[in-house]
Order: C-alpha cells, then sequence, then structure tokens
C-alpha cells in the first residue's frame, strides 16, 4: 500500500468513526474506528519524519494546541461546567488540528519539487 493511502484511510476511518458514534448506538466501534483511523496517520506522519521527507517546524505548535483545546473541551464537557462552552474549544481545536495537516501536506508536496 502507498504511505498515502495510510493518511487517507486514517482520515475515512476517523471521519466515519465520529458520525458512527454521533448517530448510532454502536459507540464501541465508532471509538475503535477513531483510534485506527488516529493511528494511521500517525504511522503516516512518523513515517514521513524518519524517511526524511518531512522536518517538523513551527505548524507542529497548531497540532500540539489544537489537541490540548480539543481535550480540554471534551473534558470540560463531561464536568457540565458553566464557565466556557467547551464546544468551542473542541471547534477551535479541530481547526488548529485541520490548520497543521494542510500545512503537513504542503510541505511534503514542496519538497517533492
Amino acid at each position: 500500500m502507498k504511505s498515502k493511502g495510510l493518511l487517507f484511510i486514517g482520515i475515512i476511518l476517523l471521519v466515519s468513526g465520529i458520525v458512527l458514534k454521533k448517530s448510532t448506538q454502536m459507540n464501541a466501534l465508532g471509538l475503535t474506528l477513531i483510534i485506527t483511523g488516529v493511528t494511521l496517520k500517525s504511522i503516516y506522519i512518523l513515517s514521513k519524519v524518519r524517511s526524511g521527507e518531512y522536518k517538523p517546524g513551527r505548524e507542529v505548535i497548531f497540532l500540539i494546541v489544537g489537541l490540548i483545546l480539543f481535550f480540554t473541551g471534551l473534558y470540560l464537557r463531561n464536568i457540565n461546567q458553566a464557565l466556557i462552552k467547551p464546544i468551542y474549544l473542541i471547534g477551535v481545536g479541530i481547526t488548529f488540528k485541520i490548520i497543521f495537516i494542510i500545512r503537513f501536506i504542503q510541505i511534503i508536496r514542496s519538497n517533492k519539487k
């Protein structure tokens, strides 16, 4: 399998898991798809780092901040606090993660030219 296939399959599994978890009662299957998707995406990124095609830079800050905001939003949603709406943290976190993915793809493409 081409390494790019790992990335696309990972994204598809991640989105499918989220949709399945939110729209049905199959939480275990949805969570399994989410974890598998995240694992495949991580393997793809690590393979690019190991091969030298990608050298992590400042864009990793978007990923780290995005993950922190995302998980903080999930935590705050579960404890039912009223100080800040967790959905905003989750949304901004996902946005930062998407910015990282777009920037990552741009860097990989520019290194191939």
